[in-house]
């Protein structure tokens, strides 16, 4: 791959991530202040503080949570960087996902000292959660069933 080309492919990367990322964090706005304690069926927003990882594990090791996430979030920069010339084109676009969802939940650690969880399915027992944590999840099930099922590389970016 050219110099010119995965340079593009990096740049793409970052400006999916930004909108990504932007995305997160309006919507988690808009639902807490107009949305907050509303049932719509299948889900209902209920805005908590979560200041753990996962189902609130480690609540009480922030520090920890920061430090680990940004080991995570180095590492796969590190790894797109250096190899986003095998990169297919959904292979990016779900690197973005999983980049920008633990890039906000970071921020929010950082800034917070918390994850503000919002989402809450109605038809299952299941921890609150929010659209950062569906990002990094969609993300990485996506790019592990991109590794285990595609043996082929999209070169179309």
């Amino acid at each position: 791959m050219s110099f010119i080309k995965k340079h593009k492919s990096l740049i793409l990367f970052l400006v999916i991530t930004v909108i990504f990322c932007i995305t997160s964090f309006l919507v988690r706005d808009i639902l807490i202040q107009h949305l907050n304690n509303h049932n719509f069926g299948l889900f209902s927003v209920d805005y908590i503080k979560n200041y753990g990882a996962a189902f609130s594990l480690l609540h009480t090791h922030t520090s920890l949570l920061i430090v680990v996430s940004s080991i995570i979030l180095v590492y796969i920069l590190w790894y797109i960087i250096n190899n986003v010339a095998k990169f297919s084109s959904s292979d990016l676009f779900f690197s973005s996902l999983l980049c920008s969802g633990i890039v906000c939940n970071l921020l929010e650690r950082l800034l917070d000292g918390y994850v503000t969880d919002y989402i809450r399915i109605n038809f299952v027992s299941f921890p609150i959660f929010n659209m950062s944590d569906l990002f990094i999840s969609i993300g990485a099930f996506m790019l592990i069933c991109n590794i285990l099922f595609n043996n082929e590389t999209d070169k179309q970016l």
